[in-house]
């Protein structure tokens, strides 16, 4: 590696805010999963995860419940569990479960060992999105946890879906995590590339855009900056198709950004068949995970913005 090296490896204190554990020696999947994962076990993720260190320990972790163990948590809470135990003081998990049946309790005991939120997945089998229907689990998800102290509802949507959605999260009495550059996609994935250059207005002015600037920069939302794969086909360049996103949110709202790799780094909703969801392995994607932080540290620009990201803002919405 060259000697610039240490300048984009993780720093001291960093969290991880979406990754996830598939271990079928701790849990089963769910029946109606959209797809069979790969193991993933948390010693693999901790030893992803102090390899892209600066430190070479592993970041804080933040676990998401994954869309093949649907509203059964117990891998997740066995992974807190571990992590605690291993002397991590700092993990952290969101959660999925249907508000309407999940008692006092149980909120009580995953908030104790440092669940914070809870996930709505739109995008798992890449099916269109009821924007009724999400109105309507956004609200009563957000009344079933506004007394924990600092959850937070997840959501992975189009972007486009923010116009719609915008009032609602304007009046919800929680915050919003928006994963995966909030759905946004980079000129690649737009379809607005010619003779190999970007077209970065386009980018910019993609549907839902604005507001998710706006939501963010009124502090009804958090963006987490991950999943490059997914919002971008330019593999090769490290996604450079999102670098103007990533320089605008930057600029605009960097006190409500996070960081994110995804590992293990799941497949693509829409690219899964029905037939297949219990009877092949998916497998994950191969993916460089070094020139991805090489980049997103050279777009960032700047330091401060940099541990922002990467260390105060995460630890004050995950505290």
């Amino acid at each position: 590696m060259g000697g610039d090296r240490l300048d984009y490896l993780l720093p001291s204190e960093v969290y991880d805010t979406h990754v996830h554990v598939f271990d079928s020696q701790l849990g089963p999947y769910d029946p109606a999963r959209a797809y069979t994962p790969e193991e993933a076990p948390l010693r693999s993720l901790q030893g992803f995860s102090a390899g892209i260190s600066s430190t070479g320990l592993p970041a804080n972790l933040v676990l998401v419940q994954p869309s093949p163990y649907g509203v059964d948590n117990r891998v997740l809470l066995a992974a807190l569990q571990k992590l605690h135990k291993d002397g991590s003081r700092n993990c952290r998990a969101i959660a999925v479960f249907d508000p309407e049946l999940i008692s006092d309790a149980e909120l009580g005991y995953m908030h104790e060992l440092g669940v914070r939120g809870l996930r709505l997945n739109l995008q798992a089998s890449g099916g269109e999105v009821n924007h009724d229907a999400l109105i309507n689990a956004l609200e009563v998800a957000a009344d079933r946890i506004k007394q924990m102290p600092g959850w937070k509802i997840q959501i992975y949507c189009p972007a486009q879906t923010w116009d719609v959605i915008y009032d609602t999260i304007i009046n919800l009495p929680v915050e919003v995590i928006a994963d995966h550059f909030g759905g946004l996609k980079g000129s690649s994935k737009l379809n607005t590339i010619t003779d190999n250059k970007t077209n970065e207005n386009t980018a910019l002015e993609q549907l839902g855009f604005r507001s998710l600037l706006k939501l963010a920069e009124k502090s009804r939302i958090y963006i987490k900056l991950s999943g490059f794969y997914r919002a971008s086909n330019l593999s090769e360049t490290g996604y450079s198709d999102l670098a103007p996103i990533v320089r605008t949110l930057v600029k605009r709202v960097s006190d409500r950004l996070v960081w994110a790799s995804d590992w293990p780094h799941t497949g693509e909703g829409k690219d899964r068949k029905p037939e297949d969801a219990l009877n092949k392995t998916e497998p994950f994607r191969s993916i460089d995970n070094l020139l991805i932080l090489k980049k997103l540290k050279e777009w960032v620009g700047n330091d401060e913005a940099w541990c922002k990201i990467m260390v105060s803002n995460p630890k004050a919405l995950y505290a």
